[in-house]
């Protein structure tokens, strides 16, 4: 019989994870890790790396912390401090995220204590006196996916599967959050931002796919990307047109260029843009 550990218990596992690899990280960036340091090290960071993807953003929603500021500039905290080759900078962002972690725990406990939340999944309870639109939002982040199936005709596991080349599951996790986030927007009418976001995922998509064929394009880029690309013949003619197409719409959202209503991006155009998130992974 298989017994499941409740997302408290599941926590507190990957906190003292997250502790045993910031003490490495801090040993390795002292005097450095020996033998059984360095393999115990690739070890849990893969285990770390895994568990983020779906207590990444868990974490962050109790905590309320997800960034950590570099130079005036925010960076997600889990990025920084799983980034290799580790640094004095992931060093730092260890710290954060073990905060973020302690104080997610601490959250957890007290909304299970209160009833808010379900003592084994951690999820809300709308029974809790949580309001409609907190509910809502639940809801909605979980419909996301088969909203996306109905209108495009593609699941999450379908979309996962043609974009197998990206084994970071950090990583995959970030794009399936883009391109549903994308699809929200673009759903809601907010075409701008819709458009921004599903160029940068073709974009990262492309970027990722052409190192995963061990090919340096000729300038890193969206349009560099979508020339080699078209150069190599690894993409349908009609793809790469597809793709440019989205490359000008990233274009035409600055400001400067909305200098008539012919330049503002539409809802279709906007919806035209997550479609062609599918339409060019099919062609992987």
């Amino acid at each position: 019989m298989v017994i499941k550990i409740s997302r408290l218990d599941e926590l507190q596992i990957f906190k003292n994870e997250l502790m045993q690899y910031a003490n490495l990280v801090s040993r390795y960036l002292g005097d450095g890790l020996i033998g059984e340091e360095e393999k115990q090290g690739s070890k849990i960071y893969r285990t770390i790396s895994q568990k983020v993807g779906y207590l990444g953003p868990f974490i962050s929603e109790l905590s309320e912390m997800a960034n950590v500021d570099i130079h005036g500039k925010e960076y997600d905290m889990w990025l920084i401090a799983l980034k290799m080759p580790t640094d004095k900078l992931a060093d730092s962002a260890l710290g954060v995220c073990l905060l973020a972690t302690n104080k997610a725990i601490g959250k957890l406990t007290d909304d299970i204590t209160k009833g808010k939340r379900d003592a084994q999944t951690g999820e809300l309870l709308v029974k809790s006196g949580i309001s409609s639109s907190e509910s809502l939002q639940v809801l909605t982040a979980k419909a996301n996916w088969k909203d996306i199936e109905n209108e495009f005709g593609i699941t999450k596991v379908a979309f996962g599967r043609a974009i197998n080349f990206v084994s970071d599951s950090f990583r995959r996790n970030i794009i399936f959050r883009d391109v549903e986030h994308a699809f929200v927007l673009a759903s809601s009418g907010f075409s701008k931002p819709a458009v921004i976001l599903a160029g940068g995922v073709i974009e990262e998509l492309l970027r990722l796919y052409l190192e995963h064929k061990n090919i340096s394009p000729l300038s890193n880029n969206f349009d560099g990307y979508i020339k080699t690309c078209e150069q190599k013949e690894l993409l349908k003619s009609g793809i790469y047109r597809l793709s440019d197409s989205v490359r000008h719409f990233r274009n035409l959202v600055h400001l400067s260029k909305e200098e008539t209503k012919r330049y503002t991006i539409s809802k279709a155009t906007a919806i035209g843009a997550v479609s062609s998130i599918f339409t060019i992974a099919n062609d992987f």
